[in-house]
């Protein structure tokens, strides 16, 4: 089984569309049905839109593939904020799109594409994270990272 960690660009989209999807899908028992306001068509076509426009700028995506399947993706959006003591760029990394096809869950490739993201963030002095999710599983995940709950939000420094 070939495994690889790699940053994901333009020729990836159609395989983060699909992923992101699935998440959305997963994500949907959060919502009530009277919040979703397009149908999955229009959710492709706008992410694909907002992909083009934001891949490797502001947003930064990796994926886990094993053999040439993409099983896992993370990545961050980069907000910038004015600078200060403990921040000198103002940076902050919005963890986002965490998510592992379900058959390939519990083997690690999450915690490996996760671990990727973040150390590509510290090569890019990002030293402050934040994330939001409603997954029990998943901020167990986050908290062994070091990541904790400030106002409705997870934040690690580092």
């Amino acid at each position: 089984m070939k495994e690889e960690v790699k940053q994901l660009n333009e020729q990836n989209i159609d395989e983060i569309i699909s992923l992101r999807i699935d998440l959305q899908n997963y994500d949907k028992k959060y919502f009530k049905e009277d919040e979703i306001i397009i149908n999955q068509k229009e959710l492709e076509k706008n992410t694909g839109v907002f992909l083009k426009n934001n891949l490797n700028k502001n947003l930064f995506l990796f994926g886990c593939y094993t053999d040439n399947i993409l099983v896992s993706i993370c990545g961050f959006y980069i907000e910038r904020h004015f600078p200060t003591y403990i921040n000198e760029n103002g940076k902050i990394a919005y963890i986002c799109n965490v998510y592992t096809k379900p058959e390939y869950r519990k083997k690690g490739y999450q915690r490996k594409v996760f671990e990727y993201c973040l150390a590509y963030a510290k090569e890019n002095r990002i030293k402050q994270f934040q994330l939001d999710s409603k997954n029990e599983i998943a901020i167990k995940f986050y908290k062994k990272y070091g990541f904790k709950e400030v106002d409705n939000f997870y934040c690690l420094s580092i």
